[in-house]
């Protein structure tokens, strides 16, 4: 079993506001709590960010936000058998037993139309079989 907090972000203008020739500035919050209702399609709240004046930087601090937590139970089921007096392992494993959505972090550059929305996730319950066998 593995339960973690979610990975931390920043904010993003997706633009050179400070005029510097370098991207990934980052943005400045202007509301008290940058999150939406937590759904996948309104995670971050656009109307809490906005970009800096030009020529200037933001006071946000970098990774500043936490993304969706983690939660996986994997599981494993082996048996030794003998044959020949030859030890041989069967095995099968399921990872994301109970096949959970763990999303990753939302889209977080200002100038995305995606803005705020979670794209992506997970890999789903996945199974594999092994046999193993000692010469």
């Amino acid at each position: 079993m593995r339960w973690q907090s979610g990975s931390r972000f920043s904010v993003t203008t997706g633009v050179d506001n400070a005029l510097s020739g370098q991207g990934g500035q980052r943005a400045v919050q202007i509301l008290d709590n940058p999150f939406g209702d937590g759904s996948v399609n309104n995670y971050l709240n656009r109307d809490a960010f906005t970009s800096p004046a030009a020529g200037t930087y933001s006071a946000l601090k970098p990774n500043a936000f936490v993304g969706p937590s983690q939660f996986q139970n994997d599981l494993s089921v082996t048996r030794v058998f003998r044959l020949a007096s030859r030890p041989f392992q069967l095995r099968w494993e399921i990872f994301n037993v109970l096949n959970k959505a763990n999303f990753n972090n939302p889209t977080s550059g200002l100038n995305s139309t995606n803005f705020g929305r979670i794209l992506t996730a997970g890999q789903p319950r996945i199974m594999q079989f092994a046999l193993k066998y000692d010469f």
